[in-house]
């Protein structure tokens, strides 16, 4: 049985891959990009910038019966900044915030807008933005994802 999770998890990441200048991006974070928890990835001693990292996020109850379960998996998009960067850290959050607003924002009308094997319907929650601090030396963009999947039964 193919894992429709992980299908629209591996669509999630293609699209993100779609961030380069040579598709009218502003930045190459779709070159960099990798999962897992913050405290963990900045550890990583040939990290790049900017970087899209991929969180797990909540999964709200499914609606339905055990033939047919429409579910919502949660997912973070955090895109990284260098606090170094040229223009300022809020700058390269600015273009980051654009870019994966842009790869991950479809037409509302569109059935199964991310392909056949992505989510019938994406939503999302409202973006955070967070300067660099004390506890992490960089600046990051928050995006809470929901991709709206079917669980066929047995």
């Amino acid at each position: 049985m193919t894992n429709p999770i992980e299908q629209a998890h591996q669509v999630l990441v293609e699209r993100l891959g779609r961030i380069v200048p040579e598709n009218g991006y502003q930045t190459d974070a779709g070159t960099r990009i990798k999962e897992g928890w913050l405290s963990e990835l900045m550890n990583h001693e040939d990290l790049g910038y900017p970087f899209i990292a991929i969180q797990p996020d909540q999964y709200p109850a499914p609606e339905g019966d055990a033939g047919s379960l429409m579910a919502r998996i949660g997912r973070r998009v955090v895109g990284v900044v260098d606090p170094s960067h040229p223009g300022g850290y809020r700058a390269a959050l600015d273009a980051l915030y654009m870019d994966i607003a842009r790869a991950l924002t479809v037409p509302a009308a569109l059935p199964k807008p991310w392909g056949r094997l992505g989510p019938y319907k994406v939503t999302f929650g409202a973006a955070q933005l967070f300067p660099p601090d004390g506890g992490l030396e960089v600046g990051t963009v928050l995006f809470p994802v929901q991709l709206h999947i079917i669980i066929n039964g047995e």
